[in-house]
C-alpha cells in the first residue's frame, strides 16, 4: 500500500486548550500539525522555518478583526491555504474573511471527521463555507445593501462563457479552478471576470455572485460538481457543511 505524505497544518489560536484539542483531532496519517501559535504574529517570528505548513487554521474570536488576522497569516505564509475557524456564523465577518482571501470559513459546531474532510478539500483547492450561508440566502440577499436586480436584458449581454464563469463565481471558485473546469487559461478567466463585473455594474466577485443568484442563474449544471461526491455527501450528512469550488 502506498503511503501518502500527510498535509501539514499550522494552528493559530489564543486559546491553549483549543490549540491542543485541534492538535489531537488532526494529527494522523492524513494531516499533521507542525506548528502551533497563540497569534498570527507567531508565524512571522520564525526566522529559520523548519516547516512549511500547507494549511493555516486561524481560530478567530468574535472580537477579532478577521481581515487583519487573515492578511497577517498570508503575509507570513503566502503559499499556505488559510482556514478560519469561528464560534458562530456571522455573515459580514464571513464576507470580510473571503474577501481577504481565505479558503474556508468553518463554524466550530462541525464534527471532527467532517473538519478533517473539509481541510483535505481545502488542500485540493476547494472552498468550504458554512451551511448557515445557504439557509440565510432568502433573507440576507434581499436586502438593500445588495446590488439591485437589473433588467433581463443584462443577462442577454453576457456570453455563454461568461455565464459559465459566473456560475463558478457563485461557488467562490478561484481563477485556477475555473480555468481547469472550462479548459481555458487563468488569463482568459480574468478577462471574463472583468467583463462580467463591467456588464453587471458591480465592483467585485461577491457582488457578481449575489447578482447571479438574485437573477436566477442556476448551479444545476452537469459540469459543476465537487471532485469527490462521496466527500461532499459525507460532509453534508455529518455537518451540513456547504462545499464549493
Amino acid at each position: 500500500m502506498v503511503r501518502t505524505t500527510p498535509v501539514t497544518v499550522a494552528i493559530v489560536s489564543d486559546n491553549a486548550l483549543a490549540r491542543e484539542g485541534l492538535r489531537r483531532i488532526l494529527d494522523g496519517e492524513e494531516l499533521t500539525v507542525v506548528e502551533s501559535h497563540s497569534s498570527s504574529s507567531g508565524l512571522a517570528d520564525l526566522k529559520e522555518r523548519r516547516s512549511n505548513p500547507a494549511i493555516v487554521i486561524l481560530d478567530i474570536g468574535a472580537d477579532h478583526d478577521n481581515a487583519a488576522e487573515v492578511e497577517s497569516c498570508q503575509a507570513a505564509m503566502p503559499d499556505a491555504k488559510v482556514v478560519v475557524l469561528t464560534d458562530d456564523f456571522n455573515f459580514e465577518p464571513m464576507l470580510e474573511a473571503f474577501n481577504a482571501g481565505v479558503d474556508a470559513y468553518i463554524v466550530k459546531r462541525i464534527d471532527c471527521e467532517a473538519l478533517i474532510e473539509s481541510l483535505k478539500l481545502v488542500h485540493l483547492g476547494e472552498k468550504v463555507m458554512p451551511s448557515e450561508l445557504a439557509r440565510g440566502f432568502p433573507s440576507r440577499w434581499s436586502g438593500n445593501s445588495l446590488p439591485s436586480m437589473p433588467d433581463r436584458e443584462v443577462i442577454s449581454e453576457l456570453s455563454d462563457r461568461e455565464i459559465e464563469t459566473l456560475r463558478y463565481l457563485i461557488l467562490g471558485s478561484p481563477n485556477k479552478v475555473i480555468a481547469g473546469h472550462l479548459d481555458i487559461s487563468e488569463a482568459t478567466v480574468k478577462v471574463h471576470v472583468k467583463a462580467i463585473l463591467r456588464k453587471l455594474g458591480v465592483q467585485n466577485r461577491t457582488q457578481a455572485a449575489i447578482w447571479a443568484v438574485n437573477n436566477g442563474i442556476e448551479l444545476s449544471q452537469p459540469d459543476i460538481v465537487p471532485a469527490s461526491q462521496s466527500n461532499v455527501s459525507k460532509l453534508e450528512t455529518k455537518s451540513g457543511a456547504a462545499i464549493s469550488r
